[in-house]
């Protein structure tokens, strides 16, 4: 047993990622988990059937669209980085497209002796000749460089900023809006950039022009560029937090023109119309906008001081908006009923809108649709459900055509099995949605091994989507599959988020406990046989299931979790979730924040069930310390039952190979069954 004044010297050093005596012990906890999770006949069939479904040459090829060509970027196990490469779309819709490699990041990591992980890529409208490449080393910080589409390199004097949380916005070709993190003052508070400039090709970043400077308390700052002919116009945009902000039009004499919109409300555009989606209501002279909606009016008039807008979407108790898109002619809204997601298209003639096309699936299957490019009507719709892997197909609105144009592989069989949704109810009366996946006729015997997947925060939405490798790992050994719809998220639109912030966080726990005591009472499952699993805000939910819930689990997965709740706006991004669960530095906040506080409300008198802590040494989003404190605070309270895995290569999303990213989902669903089945 370690001494008080040991344990608050390890808890100190891993609260800082890259400290040797913390990589050390990082280095002692992994070896633990893998000897006793990372091995064995099990674990080794689980690891190559996520391997080859990662790798599968038949998986859709995800493209973005610039003119007659495509771009995708692709890793199987011969390229384990990945390459950049590119087709003409005629050759995209064949069965086997004659793909140009444009970058390839392991040749890339051999010459440059690097570790670049691909990002994305931002490529200068209209010609498409050159394109700014975000290349991370794990985490979210990018190194950003101007790359020549033609020639197929690195412009050796071109645009160019080192690693960090900058982030750049094409003008035109000479010139870039820049939101800068050059460390210090640069920054806010949340570590992201504070202000603004307009980069011109061939000076220095730090000596752009400054066009707006944030607070150092503002969460962030930045600014985008959108090309569309006629249309075209740029916007400097500050977050005071997660769900307040100001947006500027950009004149041609970079001054600055106020968006006059609610804070609390999110604006877009579509050609010559402002697109308002209102998070409360909004009045405007006699009439009440609701919470929800999705508003829209001329913006120049709007800005000239009218208030004349037409509501496009209008929230009811079963549906919500959770996002839109456009062609050159159409917007698409894509919306959930009941957590199942559903596309409209409208299109707007001489002022007036009228919709066009409605898209549903039937069987909880979802659907989302988004325009392909700014300069047709052409379209791509995506369906997918928990047994149904993922269908691409393209439309055109002109032509009034919608074919499949590519199809995922099954991973499994999933003639057996069935989806259905169910209703928990939480303490306060509230009905919770939550979507099971069993065998068709399941026997209701309260012994099968089942997974219970949640998140809970951020207005983020959780919908079907195809198990994958899971249909075989998971189902087809006898596990259910469940996932859970708890307030905290946006699947019923804003108020549904509202009700779990802050002080009222407890909420989406309760939600939470309440589908898992709904599995029990049902009979589909025991607490012996129940497992859960969350990541990020979804690893806050399942620590306090570990300290407030435990008699409800059988095994607990968390991965890359906030955990320490009064420290937690101390490190890397977190100043910027107060919004979302409270200040600490505020005593009245900190006093619900211990409430829910994993980390401080663990105790060697209780009995916990056996939990495996997940994270990333790379990751500059939610501190790796979180896991890792709270896994010494439990082993030096003497919890043998408790588990650390750290990627050291991964940042707050997954590994950035695929046989890394297999190695991780088979060690935990290892874990799961050794814990559900095997003790």
């Amino acid at each position: 047993m370690m001494t008080e004044g040991n344990i608050q010297h390890l808890l100190s050093k891993l609260e800082l990622p890259q400290d040797e005596e913390a990589l050390r012990w990082v280095t002692s906890q992994n070896l633990r988990t893998t000897n006793k999770f990372a091995h064995g006949g099990r674990f080794h069939q689980t690891q190559q059937t996520i391997l080859q479904s990662l790798n599968d040459q038949s998986n859709i090829p995800w493209v973005n669209h610039y003119r007659e060509t495509v771009y995708n970027f692709w890793q199987d196990d011969r390229h384990p980085r990945g390459i950049w490469r590119r087709t003409a779309e005629a050759s995209y819709l064949m069965a086997e497209p004659e793909w140009e490699t444009v970058l390839d990041i392991d040749r890339l990591n051999e010459q440059e002796e690097a570790n670049w992980s691909y990002r994305s890529a931002d490529l200068l409208y209209p010609d498409y000749t050159r394109a700014l490449i975000y290349l991370s080393g794990g985490g979210d910080a990018c190194e950003i460089r101007e790359f020549d589409l033609v020639s197929k390199s690195f412009i050796s004097d071109g645009f160019y900023l080192k690693e960090s949380k900058s982030l750049v916005s094409w003008i035109d070709e000479n010139n870039l809006l820049l939101a800068l993190d050059g460390g210090g003052d640069t920054l806010t508070t949340s570590g992201y950039p504070r202000c603004v400039s307009r980069w011109q090709r061939g000076t220095a970043p730090h000596e752009a022009a400054l066009i707006y400077a944030g607070e150092t308390t503002d969460m962030a700052v930045s600014a985008s560029h959108d090309p569309t002919p006629g249309f075209e116009k740029s916007l400097v945009h500050c977050s005071q937090d997660f769900y307040h902000s100001r947006t500027y039009l950009l004149t041609a004499q970079d001054e600055l023109e106020f968006i006059d919109i609610p804070e609390d409300a999110s604006c877009g555009f579509f050609n010559a119309w402002l697109l308002v989606t209102l998070n409360t209501a909004w009045q405007v002279a006699e009439t009440i906008y609701p919470a929800g909606a999705l508003l829209a009016t001329d913006f120049a008039a709007f800005q000239q001081g009218l208030r004349n807008f037409i509501i496009l979407f209008t929230p009811d108790a079963h549906t919500t908006l959770q996002g839109y898109s456009s062609t050159r002619d159409n917007l698409i809204l894509n919306m959930t009923q009941d957590v199942v997601e559903k596309v409209k298209i409208l299109k707007t003639e001489n002022g007036q809108w009228r919709g066009v096309k409605t898209l549903v699936l039937p069987n909880f299957t979802n659907i989302s649709a988004s325009g392909i490019d700014i300069e047709s009507n052409r379209y791509q719709v995506v369906s997918y459900g928990f047994l149904q892997s993922c269908c691409l197909s393209y439309g055109d609105l002109d032509a009034e055509t919608l074919s499949v144009v590519k199809q995922d592989p099954t991973c499994f069989d999933a003639a057996d099995f069935e989806v259905t949704q169910h209703f928990a109810v939480s303490t306060d009366g509230t009905h919770i949605p939550y979507f099971q996946v069993a065998a068709k006729g399941l026997a209701l015997t309260g012994d099968h091994p089942t997974l219970l997947y949640g998140y809970g925060g951020f207005e983020v939405s959780l919908t079907p989507n195809y198990l994958g490798a899971k249909g075989n790992t998971w189902l087809h050994k006898g596990g259910v599959y469940v996932m859970a719809n708890i307030r905290g998220g946006g699947e019923y639109g804003p108020a549904w988020h509202q009700a779990a912030l802050k002080q009222h966080r407890h909420r989406a726990y309760e939600d939470f406990a309440a589908v898992a005591s709904d599995l029990i009472a049902r009979k589909v499952t025991c607490a012996t046989r129940l497992a859960a699993q969350g990541g990020s805000n979804g690893g806050l939910l399942i620590g306090n299931m570990l300290t407030d819930y435990p008699e409800l689990f059988g095994a607990l997965v968390c991965e890359v979790p906030l955990l320490d709740m009064t420290n937690y706006h101390r490190w890397l991004a977190g100043s910027s979730w107060i919004a979302e669960y409270g200040d600490p530095e505020i005593a009245e906040e900190r006093a619900w924040l211990q409430n829910y506080s994993p980390f401080d409300n663990v105790s060697a008198d209780k009995r916990y069930p056996p939990t495996l802590f997940t994270t990333g040494t790379r990751d500059d989003r939610v501190s790796p310390a979180h896991a890792r404190k709270m896994v010494a605070r439990m082993q030096q309270q003497g919890h043998d039952n408790v588990w650390l895995y750290e990627e050291t290569e991964a940042g707050h999303g997954s590994a950035p190979e695929n046989t890394q990213t297999a190695f991780y989902h088979s060690l935990v669903e290892e874990f799961m069954w050794k814990m559900l089945t095997d003790r």
